[in-house]
């Protein structure tokens, strides 16, 4: 709905400033797509996780931007960008941040993206406490 809104205040300032005819048709062309967009995403990732993980999702559940849908699962974030199903978690060493898993395409992708899969920050340290000697 932002975007829409947004998308109008660009085509109305567009046309204000007498901008060329194919730069209002483009910004015209992108509003009236953005419901169709929405739907599309939303109806992807929704059989995506249905056909990996056996839950129903409902599209009202999926946030989208016309660009990436993000929905959650049982704690697990799964995010479709660009055509590729991903899950999202956050750094395993400081908890903060967002990092996509490799793509996945089945149940042992998932396996590998909850269990293997250690995302960290360039500067975050994987080590734990336990790995220290005792001084």
């Amino acid at each position: 709905m932002q975007d829409q809104i947004n998308g109008t205040t660009v085509l109305a300032a567009l046309e204000g400033m007498q901008s060329p005819g194919w730069q209002v048709a483009a910004v015209g062309e992108y509003e009236h797509s953005l419901p169709s967009r929405y739907a599309s995403l939303r109806a992807d990732l929704s059989a995506r996780i249905l056909a990996l993980t056996g839950r129903q999702i409902s599209p009202e559940e999926i946030y989208t931007n016309g660009r990436l849908a993000v929905a959650g699962v049982d704690g697990v974030t799964f995010r479709l960008h660009h055509g590729d199903l991903m899950l999202v978690r956050t750094c395993t060493y400081c908890g903060t941040g967002h990092f996509e898993s490799p793509k996945i395409s089945s149940l042992s992708d998932i396996g590998y993206a909850l269990s293997a899969w250690r995302p960290l920050h360039e500067d975050c340290e994987d080590y734990s406490a336990d790995e220290f000697p005792d001084f």
